[in-house]
């Protein structure tokens, strides 16, 4: 099965261990394409260089400018750029790093259903690259299952993420996509309703009710922790887009009819009140918080005030 590998690029500090990487799989991509978003344009001068001609040329790269419109934009230009070539795609962040095995176990795991994503373990790392203890919160019953894969309908993918308002799948590095999975990120919304700032965990989502989603469990690479990342600083719009899409999901999720009424309603509530603590005293999400007490109580006709809110929000906000 051949994957076309696409890197949404803007910080250049780890492209060469990116390349490594790259170039150690045991069976590589098809492609790779580069959506360089970087300020200096850093990463079409490094892979320009003679140096590198060389595996650039082993590993199919191909090198676009990006849109300079922010991260979702350039995610966006790379999925469209991809425009399903190959069966499967890999939407690789730029400082994160899959291990040798990461596309023959990927490919291995899609030959064996009709699976609309795989996901495998990862670490977390240090900058440095060292992994660290911890990591992803994932379900005792999926973590200490027998088998290497593990088939999840989209029962089971809604309630143990959106239904417990945590993303233990990790991020987008660690998953391989169909092209009907990865268009579900371009698309940024179901029935209306923005899963801005969840992107990943949206197409993860909503792709699984298509077909399951195929969780591999093995650690394939690692999430590189660093103090420059989004995650940093929790009053960022990116950050904010993150937090309150569980509430957007949450509506999803039982629209579709993936949740119950009580699970969406825990999830609003749980996420609802962060919101209403942690962004107390921040004037962009006064409108949205003047919607949650309504949508937390389950009143009647509280929902469509709450997206009319949500919506403006991204549209203001959502460019990160």
């Amino acid at each position: 099965m051949k994957i076309t590998t696409v890197i949404p690029a803007y910080k250049s500090k780890y492209l060469l261990e990116l390349l490594a990487a790259l170039a150690q799989q045991t069976e590589p991509a098809d492609e790779v394409i580069f959506s360089d978003d970087s300020p200096d344009q850093s990463f079409t001068a490094m892979l320009a260089n003679e140096q590198l001609a060389d595996i650039v040329r082993k590993l199919n790269i191909t090198v676009m400018p990006g849109p300079r419109r922010g991260a979702y934009a350039n995610w966006s230009q790379c999925i469209n750029a991809y425009g399903g070539k190959t069966e499967l795609v890999h939407i690789l962040c730029d400082d994160d790093i899959i291990y040798p095995q990461f596309y023959e176990r990927h490919r291995w795991a899609h030959r064996h259903g009709t699976f609309s994503s795989t996901v495998s373990r990862r670490w977390t790392a240090s900058e440095v690259g060292q992994p660290l203890q911890g990591g992803l919160n994932i379900p005792d019953e999926i973590a200490n299952h027998p088998q290497r894969l593990v088939p999840l309908d989209s029962g089971v993918v809604f309630s143990t993420t959106v239904g417990w308002s945590r993303n233990w799948f990790g991020e987008v590095s660690n998953s391989v996509m169909r092209a009907e999975t990865a268009n579900l990120i371009v698309q940024r919304g179901v029935g209306g309703i923005s899963m801005a700032g969840l992107e990943d965990l949206g197409a993860l989502t909503v792709g699984s009710i298509a077909n399951p989603l195929c969780f591999i469990n093995e650690h394939l690479g690692f999430f590189r922790q660093s103090p420059n990342q989004n995650s940093a600083n929790g009053n960022s719009a990116v950050m904010k887009c993150a937090i309150m899409s569980y509430l957007g999901l949450a509506l999803t999720g039982h629209r579709l009819g993936q949740l119950s009424r009580e699970q969406m309603l825990a999830t609003i509530g749980t996420v609802g009140a962060n919101v209403l603590l942690h962004y107390a005293s921040q004037p962009d999400t006064a409108e949205i918080r003047a919607r949650l007490p309504a949508l937390m109580a389950g009143e009647p006709d509280s929902e469509e005030p709450f997206l009319a809110a949500w919506r403006d929000f991204v549209t203001a906000h959502g460019h990160y």
